[in-house]
This record gives structure tokens, C-alpha cells and sequence, in this order.
């Protein structure tokens, strides 16, 4: 997967680009790092150079949440404006229209109340460079027109402005959503759907078959990397534990992936990451059949309490002595509310495996964690 230098996404993480980085992908632009090296990323690459090269403009970028759009968007523009030139990045789902007209165009002075100065909009900021507008389908419809006018005769309008200036900047639109396939009165534009996609860039998932064996170059890549590695022991990966990464469905692609590596680093002990502690958002928290039904008596404290400790023991694979320390609480005190509320710790002897309990630690009925 891509990741800038200057740290810009979530996607990646930093690098230094060089030779000496096993994971990083040959083709990758200086400013800009590609972990990877299977054959779907290095088509992508030579797509980005194509666009990038070719002075087309605008370039649509497509691809689900998490597999790297931006710094996909960061290789066009260091191919097709230069790695000096400005590269600046709005989020069209973060603004209401007005405000993100504003942001785009600028506005002169008394053009709505508070606007008390010129303001300078992102495409005169842009300049040269390039101008990413990122989830463009989430672009309000009324402006989706505006900005068609300006793609097709590369001039605009202030906000209360009559002036025409010029428009010089590299357009780059990204999405997650199938735009020519909307329909309905809230789809994307069809105008300007096409006009963004002339020759569109599209990202594959990782769970896609032709990305599962970047899957090994990001972990590894992102365990290297992690400021939360510089204070545990963990260096490498299992290879049960890497097994279950690339089996994973990845919703979430890249991003998703490095939580998910970060969390490994928080919860391993040893000195490499074990299957265990590789955990994904959606596992369910085993709740035995026993478990009260949903009603007035769910809502206990106790009923509380018995999912918590669930919680606790699913999150550290039902060590009881890691489980106890993530609840705050001696090991005496979780033996006791395991036999309490009927927890079965699968495959242990409860017995035998009990330890000594030291004289106060076993709460009374009713005492809470």
C-alpha cells in the first residue's frame, strides 16, 4: 500500500524509500512509499504514471475506504506537477455546501455575513499543483454543477465575486462508491461522472486474490515501523498468526490491518506475535447459552459484570492471569467470579488449576469489579 512521507494518511506508514526496505515496491515515486510487491500494486504504479505523465485533467481515483486513495492521489501529483509544487486536500463530506463552496472558490469581502475579507478559495491556493477532493460523491448536488463548469472551461468565480480567474490546478477526485452505477435522485452526477473518468485509477481491495501477498510486506512492514514496538520485545509474526492475517476478509483493507497490528504489539509478551492476540473489530464476544436472555433482567449489574468479565477473557484468548490484570483485579478475585457466574475457561481443570486465595480477596455476593 502507499504511504507519504509527510505522513498525511492512515494507510501506511513512513519510510525512507531506500533500497535497504524489503517491503517497499520498486516503481514508487521518492516522495511517496508503495509497501508491497504483487503485481495488482505494480499496475496501479504504472497507471499512476500514465495518468500522471499524460497532463490528464481531472483524474478520478477509485477504491474502497482504507486502500490507499490519497496516497495514490500523492503519486499522481508528484508525476504529474512536480513533488515541489502545492498538494492540498479537502474532504467533501466534512462541509455543508456553503461552506464547502467557500473553501473551494474563496470569497471577497461582504459576500455573506462574517465574510469581513477576501478569502482565498483552494483552487487559487492550488495554483499549479494539485487539489484532492476526497469522497467527491459525498458532494453536495448543486455544487457537483458548479464544479463541472470549472472542470470544463477551467475558470471560476469568488463567492460574491464577478471576476473570472483561472483555474491551473491538477484535479484529483477520489471515491469509495460505484458512481456509475447510482441511480435516484441522490446519485452522482452523470455529467460529471464522466467527465471525471476519462482514464480512472482503481485501487483493489486487499482481500481481492491479487493483493493477499502484499498482506505479509504491510504486517511486517507495520510491526517495523509501529511507535509502539520501540517498548515491547515483539519482532516477528508467527507463522500461525500470519496465517490468520492473510485469511482475513479485510473489510477495512490497509487501515484496518494496522490497527490490527498495533493491537498485536499492545497484547503480546513474547517475542513474537502470536495467533492469539491477532484480533478483528468484529469477533464476537462468546456468551455461553446459559447467558440471561435480552429483558428487565439484562440490564443488571451482575448480568453487566458476567459480559465484562466475557469481554476480558475473549480479548487476552482466556488467560485468566492477563485477563485479571486488564479487569484490575487479583487473580483470586477473577476465580472466584468465574465460579460465581459459571464461566468455563475451555480446556481448563478449575480445581486444579486454582490458586491459593489470599484471606480477603474472594469478593461477598454482591460486591462489584
Amino acid at each position: 500500500m502507499l504511504k507519504s512521507r509527510h505522513e498525511s494518511a492512515t494507510e501506511g506508514c513512513t519510510g525512507d524509500g531506500s533500497d535497504s526496505e524489503p517491503h517497499l515496491c520498486e516503481e514508487c515515486p521518492p516522495t511517496v512509499d508503495f509497501v508491497g510487491r504483487s503485481a495488482a500494486i505494480r499496475e496501479s504504479l504504472a497507471m499512476m504514471r500514465a495518468v500522471g505523465t499524460s497532463g490528464l485533467n481531472p483524474v478520478l481515483i477509485l477504491g474502497e475506504t482504507g486502500t490507499g486513495k490519497e496516497l495514490a492521489a500523492r503519486a499522481v501529483h508528484h508525476w504529474a506537477c512536480g513533488a515541489d509544487m502545492p498538494f492540498i486536500a479537502v474532504n467533501c463530506a466534512s462541509l455543508n455546501a456553503n461552506l464547502l463552496e467557500s473553501e473551494l472558490f474563496g470569497h471577497v469581502r461582504g459576500a455573506f455575513t462574517g465574510a469581513d475579507r477576501d478569502k482565498p478559495g483552494l483552487f487559487e491556493l492550488a495554483g499549479r499543483g494539485a487539489l484532492l477532493l476526497d469522497e467527491i460523491s459525498e458532494m453536495p448536488p448543486p455544487l457537483q454543477a458548479k464544479l463541472l463548469r470549472v472542470l470544463q472551461e477551467r475558470l471560476y468565480r469568488k463567492v460574491g465575486g464577478t471576476t473570472e480567474l483561472a483555474m491551473e490546478a491538477t484535479i484529483i477526485a477520489t471515491s469509495n462508491r460505484a458512481l456509475d452505477q447510482e441511480t435516484g435522485p441522490e446519485a452522482f452526477r452523470r455529467d460529471l461522472y464522466y467527465r471525471l473518468a476519462v482514464l480512472p485509477i482503481k485501487l483493489a481491495p486487499l482481500r481481492s486474490p491479487e493483493r493477499r501477498e502484499d498482506i505479509p510486506h504491510l504486517a511486517k512492514h507495520f510491526l517495523a515501523r509501529s511507535r509502539l514496538a520501540v517498548a515491547k520485545r515483539a519482532t516477528g509474526f508467527t507463522p500461525e498468526a500470519m496465517a490468520k492475517l492473510v485469511g482475513h476478509h479485510w473489510a477495512g483493507n490497509v487501515r484496518e490491518l494496522r490497527n490490527v497490528v498495533e493491537r498485536a504489539i499492545v497484547l503480546e509478551r513474547e517475542d513474537r506475535i502470536r495467533p492469539v492476540n491477532v484480533m478483528f473489530d468484529h469477533s464476537p464476544v462468546p456468551i455461553p447459552p446459559e447467558a440471561p436472555p435480552a429483558g428487565a433482567e439484562a440490564f443488571s449489574l451482575e448480568t453487566a459484570e458476567r459480559e465484562f468479565i466475557l469481554r476480558a477473557l475473549n480479548e487476552t484468548g482466556w488467560q485468566r492471569n492477563r485477563a485479571a490484570a486488564l479487569l484490575g483485579i487479583t487473580r483470586a478475585t477473577l476465580y472466584a467470579k468465574l465460579k460465581r457466574y459459571d464461566i468455563k475457561v475451555p480446556g481448563a481443570d478449575d480445581k486444579a488449576d486454582m490458586p491459593p486465595a489470599p484471606d480477603g480477596a474472594i469478593l461477598q455476593p454482591g460486591a462489584s469489579l
